[in-house]
């Protein structure tokens, strides 16, 4: 009876560790979300890249808009060469950090920009370059960070429709085949959204691992002091 008593010690303490780091795993997930490029107004629909928005520890989220086979993100004349919205009410004043090289946030408060074929947007980060499809410097990916105050709590805060023309959350102006006859610009976005998917943090699932380790190394020597007796 006493060995049978000791077991089930251990298989109660085994379950209130195993819900204990679960709910730390689940605390440290990390919010991100992938956006695939797919949809043209005056170009065609095809595979343009991605864009990815991630949470951050400091609460602000990290863009990554990534052009596939040596397509870049111009400003050609419109509104934004990357254009977004909050789906917060009311719109939060934002900061933009770490941005790419010749790309500027274009104002902090909310506006209405225009998106060719996408409708309007409240945010944007525009190459500052050559207007009208220059590129001298523009850039295949680009990178920054959204901040306001307080910070955020999830990517979806970010993930808003436009309206008065194609739905998509994002849209991006862009340039492909560069320096060829075939050289096309226009803007191009996604339609619909991507739930955030949570990721375990690597040091969240190591504390785990070695709290599993060390209740079943406690486990073996129970076992053998018992068998000793």
């Amino acid at each position: 009876m006493p060995q049978l008593t000791n077991l089930r010690k251990i298989a109660v303490s085994l379950a209130i560790f195993a819900l204990v780091a679960l709910g730390s795993v689940s605390a440290a997930k990390a919010d991100t979300a992938t956006f695939q490029l797919n949809t043209g107004s005056t170009l065609p629909n095809a595979n343009y890249g991605s864009i990815t928005l991630t949470l951050n520890a400091t609460g602000g989220i990290d863009f990554n808009v990534s052009l596939l086979n040596g397509a870049k993100i111009i400003n050609g004349g419109q509104d934004c060469s990357i254009c977004f919205n909050s789906s917060l009410t009311p719109d939060p004043t934002i900061g933009a950090a770490a941005l790419s090289p010749n790309y500027a946030l274009i104002s902090t408060l909310p506006g209405s920009l225009h998106a060719d074929g996408f409708g309007f947007y409240e945010y944007g980060v525009n190459y500052t370059g050559v207007t009208g499809g220059g590129c001298a410097t523009c850039l295949s990916t680009v990178t920054f960070t959204v901040t306001t105050a307080g910070g955020f709590t999830t990517v979806n805060q970010l993930v808003e429709n436009s309206t008065g023309g194609i739905n998509s959350p994002f849209a991006v102006d862009i340039v492909i085949n560069q320096g060829t006859a075939q050289a096309a610009t226009g803007y191009v976005g996604t339609t619909g959204t991507t739930p955030p998917q949570s990721v375990p943090e690597p040091a969240s699932m190591l504390l785990l691992g070695t709290g599993l380790l060390g209740l079943g190394a406690g486990v073996r020597r129970r076992r053998l002091a018992t068998k000793s007796k």
